[in-house]
């Protein structure tokens, strides 16, 4: 059951990203009562369940709109890396120059529990992102390996931002507000290369992705 509310968390997040603080508000009430009406023993799920009262607390008290849930240490890999650990948002680069820069890049694999977000850039992943996994960029999201957790461009309103894979495994996939969760993807581009844009009518919309060679086959679709 969490793991279905899992993905509102995302979009309670994206309200926080775009100022709109009271609906971030309203989803974390929803979601912290929803788990409390069917409590779980699973230590993972408890976990989420605090994470969320916290965030909860933090947004009712008039704290950042971006800010980072409780962290875990990273691994030393990561660290070396530069990556965010486990339930950590990447740290922002200085506001100067947001227009100009660079996009992010990040060359390991995304784990489970970790939110990457690329304020004011395109974020590139050239590695494989875990299921449960978060990215977020205010610009296009790129990720050359298999997306099996969730990401969003455009999180600051650039509706013409789009996301690209080469492997879409996703549990949620989408542009600004609109997004697609995993029952939603056809099943002809899972685990094919695609993008995942807005069409005029804001709906999300998830097409196949020219490679410019043949494209291998897509991988059995598990229920």
């Amino acid at each position: 059951m969490l793991e279905t509310l899992f993905a509102t968390e995302t979009m309670a997040e994206l309200s926080a990203r775009q100022g709109r603080r009271a609906d971030a508000v309203a989803i974390y009430q929803h979601l912290v009562r929803t788990s409390e009406a069917a409590p779980t023993k699973a230590a993972d799920d408890a976990a989420r369940v605090a994470r969320w009262k916290a965030r909860l607390t933090e947004l009712q008290a008039g704290g950042a709109d971006v800010a980072a849930p409780a962290r875990a240490p990273a691994s030393p890999e990561a660290r070396e890396a530069g990556l965010p650990g486990r339930g950590e948002v990447a740290a922002p680069p200085p506001a100067a120059s947001v227009a100009q820069r660079p996009s992010l890049v990040v060359r390991e694999p995304v784990r489970s529990g970790q939110v990457i977000y690329a304020e004011g850039r395109d974020l590139i992943v050239v590695a494989p992102v875990n299921s449960g996994a978060q990215l977020l960029a205010d610009g296009n999201v790129h990720v050359y390996g298999p997306l099996k957790g969730r990401a969003v461009a455009g999180a600051h309103g650039a509706r013409d931002a789009q996301v690209f894979c080469l492997a879409l495994e996703a549990e949620l996939v989408g542009v600004d507000t609109g997004y697609v969760t995993s029952e939603g993807i056809p099943p002809e581009l899972w685990g094919a290369p695609a993008r995942v844009c807005l069409t005029p009518e804001g709906t999300c919309a998830v097409v196949a992705l020219s490679t410019g060679k043949r494209a291998a086959a897509p991988f059995p679709r598990r229920y």
